[in-house]
């Protein structure tokens, strides 16, 4: 049975991790010193000892290309933990992981400069800026709902709409390489850690990370602020696979279920980029509250393809769905072969190429269960092919 897909609409975006002019910390007050200090020496102990937090806290990242190192934007949910404390602090702390051990050699930037003060570590990258005629205006499919679906936009439209925009952009970019090729990264520092103070009747937190390629442990801790003498931090810890996207192979990012991809008027100021990782430039990215669909719903995915060949790109994407029951996979259906071209895939930059690819699948056909999706991209330049796969329900 070949499916017919709904909008299969390619996203060419180009993602550079950086800021023009990255901000100054601000000195922290002292409930934010205190719960910064009380999350550090907690991690500290969660991960000298292996000793986590039974609470449930859901969890999704998604690892994709950026320049030189990977942008893994995360979602949290706090709604459990939410119930009883307002005003959260987090802290975020990335360990390297070597032939399946924990790294001990790395140490806190954050820490000295917690407990004295002075001069306070550089904040992040975590901005994301795109080149022109990279921006999804419209968003894939103009708006995706349980009952409906509109027609793509021309992602066309777009180039002279965002020719001002990209020159702004350029130069930030242009910035954020020339900081990250003089700035080494100091092995005997954590490859990332950041804090952040939010409120946390929202349920859920959005952030992200950056670190080159590699395995790694990620330990998010939360406390209460307003209750860091009386309560004990929450840690939990998550493993990531950072693949090396910059070996010139054919390579897939993590395969993103979304539910809408809206175009904004301006990007976001830096404070809001930060808490609004999904948004890149101009295109907000709306991921899937969960993995369980009903049959209304149109399953939409969208992920990056790497290091495609250029010009003249001739890629095929394959969209193969498969039926989980009993501990077996059999084939249940498959979309048609979407095939992408220099049309579709935005040119090299530098000697690298990279973009987003989306397709969206109605899921009327599908009978209540567990499936897997399974994406195979094929390059006729460079003759590679490279497979990504996601579980999902249907209920």
């Amino acid at each position: 049975m070949t499916l017919r897909p709904i909008g299969a609409l390619v996203l060419a975006m180009t993602a550079v991790v950086g800021a023009a002019d990255p901000p100054v910390r601000k000195p922290l007050a002292s409930d934010e010193r205190a719960a910064l200090l009380a999350l550090l020496k907690a991690v500290d102990l969660a991960q000298d000892t292996d000793i986590v937090s039974a609470a449930d806290l859901p969890w999704t990242a998604d690892v994709l290309k950026a320049i030189d190192v990977a942008y893994v934007p995360f979602r949290l949910g706090v709604a459990e933990w939410a119930e009883s404390s307002k005003s959260a602090a987090m802290y975020v702390r990335v360990v390297s992981r070597h032939d399946g051990y924990r790294s001990s050699d790395e140490s806190s930037s954050l820490r000295e400069w917690a407990m004295h003060g002075g001069n306070a570590p550089p904040e992040p990258l975590q901005t994301i800026v795109f080149n022109p005629g990279e921006l999804p205006i419209g968003g894939p499919a103009v708006r995706s709902s349980r009952r409906a679906t509109a027609a793509p936009a021309e992602a066309s439209a777009i180039l002279a709409m965002q020719q001002k925009q990209y020159e702004k952009e350029k130069a930030a970019a242009e910035a954020a390489r020339a900081r990250a090729e003089t700035r080494q990264r100091d092995p005997y520092r954590f490859p990332f850690e950041e804090y952040y103070f939010f409120d946390a009747r929202g349920g859920r937190v959005d952030r992200a990370l950056a670190v080159p390629p590699g395995e790694y442990d990620v330990f998010v801790a939360l406390v209460d602020r307003a209750r860091v003498k009386t309560t004990t931090p929450v840690v939990v810890r998550h493993t990531i696979t950072v693949p090396d996207f910059w070996n010139l192979e054919l390579r897939l990012s993590d395969l993103m279920f979304v539910s809408d991809v809206r175009a904004l008027g301006a990007p976001l100021k830096l404070q809001d980029q930060i808490e609004h990782p999904y948004t890149w430039g101009r295109a907000e990215v709306v991921p899937a509250g969960s993995t369980t669909f009903a049959r209304e719903d149109v399953l939409a995915i969208v992920y990056q393809i790497c290091n495609y060949g250029a010009p003249d790109t001739d890629v095929t994407a394959d969209y193969v769905f498969y039926r989980r029951a009993a501990g077996r996979r059999t084939l249940f259906n498959r979309t048609q072969p979407q095939h992408l071209t220099n049309d579709d895939l935005p040119l090299p930059v530098g000697w690298e190429t990279q973009g987003f690819a989306m397709q969206r699948v109605p899921l009327a056909s599908f009978p209540p269960g567990d499936y897997e999706l399974e994406v195979v991209v094929r390059d006729r330049l460079t003759r590679g092919s490279a497979t990504q796969a996601i579980a999902f329900s249907v209920k």
